[in-house]
């Protein structure tokens, strides 16, 4: 599409000065007639001197998406080298490079590629040759393979033809040599040998008879060789309500096995709980027959069904022993714990004799061991022990003992000291106690405190005491 210049604006020509333009515009002239359609007798087009005319055929305007990508493809279309048709048979080929010949130049599909059977077999196979007798007899090993399978499948082969492969050979373990005496008679015989018996009977003097005794000596038990049996899952947490169902349904289940069995006659139906209330509704009209002898099977039924209630309740009491066990389960953890808990106490004043009695009889009580070290000025209580004997060492020492009252009636109206108190310094588990029991120490000096603990290997307990500050609490 162009414009054509009109004449009347003619300084539009003279913008570029450099560039000459012409003056002169000719106008080309319109068909005055539509042209002739000539055509041979093949339906071609000719002109007026009967050549034909090469029409170029118009492409069409719609097409399918199918098309347009061929076409695209085949414009862009690119060149690849042409392989080989062995590419091993290449000198310049090395396969070490991990290059597939079959994949070089397909391109990736997007789509299922399904293995054939046996492909993975043969490959771990061919890496097993390879790396048990290298490369080049791997490969010889693959096509001697290759050509058995071909013969084997052939129908008409002859079998003495196909090659056996090599025996793997199994190393034996050497037989024991066989002993001139067995070892179990050996202790039996006195000359050691079997030489004294002759046509399978010996004299009773040759043999030691204290060796011979009732005893039988029964082989040492061995556990089949068969895997263990898996854990057994974690049993179900139930609720309350979901337990009281359960024993419901146990009882239940219980009772109908019983009558079931009652039933069946294996086992005696239970004798009718006859008491004087329920006299008339059991016997009916037996009860006015002989009242008297009945009243007496009656009661004496209902003495013997009291005294087995009773003598149950006497099967389940707990003997003195099993009771004393029951308590100490209680109050203190099993003795076969790994770890010992350790709890360290500082205290600013211990004077008070009362005070120092319950520190000292409640770690005996509890079962603990440890050490309490008065000093000048302060006072350190180390205890060790179980969970549950620490938990309540613990509250006696943090909550049950004032110590703002434990003090000496001379010291009631004396000078202005730090108020009295005692706090937990440090509590932790460790893999064994360092004391055998529970101790009081006084001394004099820091040093000799210190030596208490050092000798114990747990030194730095005191060291821990001594530089605790109260705003660590």
């Amino acid at each position: 599409m162009g414009f054509r210049q009109d004449p009347e604006f003619a300084p539009l020509i003279n913008l570029f000065p450099g560039q000459t333009a012409a003056t002169e515009f000719v106008v080309p002239q319109k068909p005055t007639k539509a042209p002739v359609l000539r055509l041979d007798a093949l339906g071609r087009e000719i002109d007026e001197h009967g050549n034909v005319v090469n029409v170029t055929k118009p492409s069409n305007l719609s097409t399918l998406k199918v098309n347009i990508n061929k076409q695209k493809k085949e414009a862009f279309q690119i060149l690849r080298p042409e392989l080989d048709v062995d590419p091993e048979t290449n000198p310049h080929f090395d396969e070490r490079m991990g290059i597939d010949k079959t994949k070089l130049l397909r391109p990736k599909r997007m789509t299922f590629q399904f293995v054939e059977e046996g492909k993975w077999s043969k490959e771990a196979e061919h890496i097993k040759l390879k790396s048990k007798f290298g490369e080049a007899q791997a490969k010889e090993q693959k096509a001697k393979q290759a050509q058995l399978a071909k013969a084997k499948a052939a129908p008409d082969i002859n079998p003495n033809l196909i090659e056996v492969a090599e025996r793997i050979i199994i190393k034996e373990k050497p037989k024991d040599t066989i002993p001139e005496i067995e070892w179990w008679d050996a202790t039996l015989l006195q000359a050691g040998a079997y030489g004294d018996i002759v046509d399978g009977t010996m004299v009773e003097d040759k043999l030691k008879k204290e060796k011979i005794t009732i005893y039988v000596q029964h082989p040492r038990p061995i556990e089949p060789p068969a895997e263990p049996a898996p854990t057994p899952p974690q049993p179900l947490k139930l609720t309350k309500k979901e337990q009281k169902k359960l024993r419901t349904q146990r009882r239940l289940a219980r009772e109908k096995d019983k009558q079931e069995m009652i039933r069946q006659g294996l086992i005696e139906p239970p004798k009718p709980k006859v008491k004087m209330s329920n006299l008339m509704k059991v016997l009916g009209s037996e009860a006015t027959q002989d009242p008297t002898r009945l009243e007496k099977e009656i009661r004496s039924a209902a003495a013997e069904r009291e005294q087995a209630h009773i003598d149950r309740n006497i099967a389940r009491k707990l003997t003195p022993a099993e009771r004393r066990e029951k308590k100490e389960r209680k109050l203190f953890d099993e003795p076969n714990t790994v770890e010992t808990n350790v709890s360290v106490y500082r205290i600013n004043d211990l004077s008070h004799v009362q005070t120092r009695f319950k520190i000292d009889v409640n770690a005996q009580e509890n079962r603990l061991t440890g050490c309490a070290v008065i000093s000048d000025g302060i006072t350190v209580v180390v205890v060790e022990g179980g969970n549950k004997s620490i938990k309540r060492y613990g509250k006696l020492m943090l909550r049950r003992i004032n110590w703002a009252t434990a003090v000496k009636e001379e010291d009631e109206d004396g000078d202005d000291k730090p108020a009295k108190r005692c706090v937990l310094v440090w509590q932790g588990s460790v893999a064994k106690s360092s004391f055998n029991r529970f101790t009081v120490h006084e001394c004099m000096t820091e040093a000799a405190a210190r030596k208490i603990f050092a000798d114990a290997g747990v030194a730095h307990y005191w060291e821990l005491a001594i530089n605790f500050s109260d705003d660590q609490t």
